[in-house]
């Protein structure tokens, strides 16, 4: 790797299988792969230095960090000359755009539920989350990120829902997605950015270790789990275990 082109990956540790805890993670990472961008993933083990003050974030050669997974993408296809998305008519980038505002901005809400506010398993992501994380946090951390995200969970309005209506909710964003994905080459009928998002998310949904709601409704559609096998053979050599 020449160390002018050298981009350093941080984000949250491998958890479940997957390469990190968060789907913006996973979606980074994934379109770096796509992309064939020279890239080293390091897990933190200290509180991000972003801008954001959130995962993930690129370091690139000279010090200078990016932040923010779509941000980040943007301004790595200018910098670098990434054509991915070259080609996509207007209506597909506008169908990009409407896929990711979904995921990001709604969908993202009901695996902060499943993970943390689901007694049951907190437990479980509490365990997973924080092994081999430095004494104090361990002990500090958890507490800390579950009352953060609760409050965020209410504010937005899922954490006062009944779990019916936001799995009803989920479902009309995977019906949703179930349209409009063209096929297990890419989203938009061919690859392009927006698979490393779904892909992302959906990594998400299905790779913990417990069979909830939410898992079953990702996995009881074909179209979803053959697009995410199609990605994960495709880009990262190796099918979804779940």
């Amino acid at each position: 790797m020449n160390d002018d082109d050298r981009l350093i990956l941080w984000q949250t540790p491998a958890c479940w299988g997957a390469p990190s805890t968060s789907p913006f993670s996973i979606k980074l990472e994934t379109w770096l792969r796509m992309a064939e961008l020279p890239y080293e993933a390091r897990s933190l083990t200290r509180p991000p230095r972003s801008s954001t003050g959130k995962i993930p974030y690129i370091e690139r050669a000279d010090g200078s960090l990016l932040a923010d997974s779509g941000v980040i993408i943007d301004a790595l296809t200018r910098e670098r000359g990434v054509t991915l998305d070259d080609g996509l008519t207007p209506r597909q980038r506008a169908l990009a755009t409407a896929i990711t505002r979904t995921l990001e901005d709604h969908f993202y809400w009901s695996l902060a539920w499943d993970r943390i506010a689901v007694d049951a398993h907190w437990r479980v992501t509490r365990a997973a989350y924080f092994v081999g994380l430095p004494w104090p946090l361990p002990t500090i951390a958890p507490p800390v990120l579950r009352r953060g995200m609760l409050r965020a969970l209410h504010g937005q309005g899922f954490g006062r829902m009944p779990e019916a209506e936001i799995m009803d909710r989920v479902r009309r964003d995977l019906d949703a997605l179930v349209e409009l994905i063209d096929g297990p080459d890419g989203v938009l009928g061919r690859p392009s950015s927006v698979d490393a998002t779904v892909y992302g998310f959906l990594l998400a949904a299905r790779c913990p270790p417990w069979d909830g709601p939410l898992q079953r409704a990702v996995n009881e559609r074909p179209a979803l789990t053959g697009f995410c096998d199609a990605v994960a053979r495709r880009v990262w050599g190796a099918p979804v275990e779940t």
